[in-house]
């Protein structure tokens, strides 16, 4: 009685054939991945640094597609600058930025931060929450052990790499290390100058010369006081793109701006009925819905302005949030209707709320205030409306 074998599925079935898969499989080149595609595969959020743990999904904020990808390794882009508003997702480009080049385009990077305590909080708070969520980061460390050399506070070696971390307090932790990728955080914290008279944002600029032709360096920040904001300033260098997205009425593109905000004003004063908010087209002035916000922004695309600079430039402000990733519209205009009789709260504003550095007004000497008599009240001129007085001739209003 004979007994017919059965097929397998073993790869070890046709030693020839499985041999020459294997050797295909070693000989191939690697797949064209960006760092959204890359993050969209491997990253994992944690609830220490997100308030939507989980999968990272690219799709949730489009905007941050374009700005990942130009940092991959086919990208021809060399340097990248976001001028973002807080909260809108600009240090997880850079987190997966730094994931991307551990686990798939391996090399010596650096991210580096204004201060030691920044530079602290940006390890607790973002960077170690995703190794230990994200097994594809922590695959590539060489050693995930507390006490090991390869794997310190501020260091951490991987396979084909060097993770540095670093802060712009000390010159001499800025010149002694040699990059391909360099990441800077927070930019306008940055000092102007340090005690040995260097400029740090030069320093940097210049652990990268030993990669002439593969350098990657991002620069991410709020702005803060227009003429003296450093990314504003690496901004009006770029290409200065804006993301603009089609009007749910007429498909006109463009990209939203502060003016064309409008809400109901009376009803806030009088508490008559709830805050609303809606945009107006700059086209065909019809009433845009904040729920048509998340199609907008998922049919839209960023649009340079400089095409002929070679620095990718990009520019977003706050009407942009995502629902649940940020406060809605009306929670914006109710926000700007509060702050404007609070000076404390107003110098904030400009640089949280519509992400557009704090414009100085002209300069204005002060005026000479007659002395009062001992029962008139005091002059008008004496009355000051809240301002930043520079060098006694400058006024920083808050509301521009």
């Amino acid at each position: 009685m004979s007994i017919e074998a059965k097929p397998t599925d073993s790869p070890f079935a046709n030693p020839r054939q499985a041999g020459f898969a294997a050797f295909a499989r070693a000989v191939a080149p690697r797949k064209r991945v960006g760092v959204s595609q890359w993050s969209d595969d491997n990253m994992v959020l944690s609830s220490k640094a997100s308030s939507k743990p989980g999968k990272w999904q690219t799709s949730r904020n489009p905007p941050l597609r374009e700005p990942m990808d130009a940092m991959s390794a086919r990208s021809t882009v060399r340097d990248v600058v976001l001028m973002f508003p807080i909260q809108y997702g600009k240090t997880s480009v850079a987190i997966n930025a730094v994931g991307y080049c551990m686990d798939h385009d391996p090399g010596p990077v650096m991210v580096c931060l204004p201060g030691e305590v920044s530079m602290n909080k940006w390890i607790a708070q973002k960077l170690q929450p995703a190794i230990d969520e994200t097994p594809a980061m922590k695959r590539a460390l060489t050693s995930v052990a507390s006490r090991d050399s390869a794997n310190q506070r501020t260091f951490k070696d991987f396979a084909g790499g060097q993770l540095y971390l670093e802060h712009a307090g000390s010159p001499a932790r800025l010149k002694s290390t040699t990059v391909r990728t360099l990441i800077v955080d927070e930019v306008d914290e940055f000092a102007s100058n340090l005690h040995s008279g260097d400029d740090p944002l030069e320093m940097l600029e210049g652990r990268t010369s030993a990669y002439p032709n593969t350098y990657k360096r991002l620069y991410i920040s709020t702005p803060q006081i227009k003429g003296i904001s450093r990314i504003e300033a690496l901004w009006d260098k770029s290409d200065r793109r804006r993301y603009h997205v089609p009007c749910p009425h007429c498909g006109h593109m463009q990209h939203l701006q502060w003016a064309g905000l409008h809400w109901n004003k009376a009803d806030y004063k009088t508490g008559a009925a709830p805050m609303h908010a809606w945009y107006v087209c700059e086209d065909c002035g019809a009433e845009i819905e904040e729920h048509h916000k998340t199609a907008m922004i998922a049919a839209g695309e960023w649009r340079a302005t400089n095409p002929d600079s070679r620095t990718r430039g990009y520019h977003i402000n706050c009407l942009y949030y995502q629902f649940g990733l940020g406060p809605r519209w009306a929670d914006l205009a109710e926000r700007w209707l509060e702050v404007q009789n609070d000076p404390s709260s107003t110098t904030a504003w400009p640089s949280h709320g519509k992400t557009a550095p704090c414009a100085p007004c002209a300069t204005t000497p002060l005026p000479t205030v007659p002395s009062p008599t001992p029962c008139a009240p005091p002059h008008p001129a004496a009355w000051w409306p809240p301002q930043a007085w520079i060098r006694k001739t400058t006024a920083w209003p808050c509301t521009s």
